[in-house]
C-alpha cells in the first residue's frame, strides 16, 4: 500500500506510512478477533510480544519523523526486499 500511495498519489513517505498504519487498525482488530475466535492465537506469547511491539512502534515512528525522506524510502525498500527474500 505504501509504495502505491507514494508513486500514484503523491503522498510523502511519511504520510503514506502513517496513513497505511492508521488504515490497518480496524482491519487488524477484526482480523485479530476472528483468529482468536477460531483459536488460532497463542495467547501465551502475548505478554512477551506486546511490550516490544509498543516500544518499537513508538520509537520507530518517532525516529522516522527526524529522518530525511530519501533515507526513510531506502530503509523501507530495503526492509521490503529483505522480507521478500527471507519469505521465499
Amino acid at each position: 500500500m505504501v509504495p502505491s500511495m507514494v508513486l500514484l498519489t503523491g503522498f510523502t513517505q511519511y504520510a503514506a506510512q502513517g496513513s497505511s498504519l492508521l488504515a490497518m487498525v480496524p482491519v487488524g482488530i477484526v482480523g485479530a478477533y476472528t483468529h482468536w475466535r477460531l483459536e488460532n492465537v497463542n495467547t501465551g506469547i502475548l505478554p512477551g510480544l506486546i511490550p516490544g511491539i509498543l516500544l518499537g512502534t513508538y520509537l520507530g515512528g518517532s525516529l522516522a519523523h527526524f529522518m530525511p525522506e530519501g533515507a526513510l524510502r531506502i530503509i523501507f525498500a530495503t526492509v521490503l526486499i529483505w522480507t521478500g527474500v527471507k519469505y521465499l
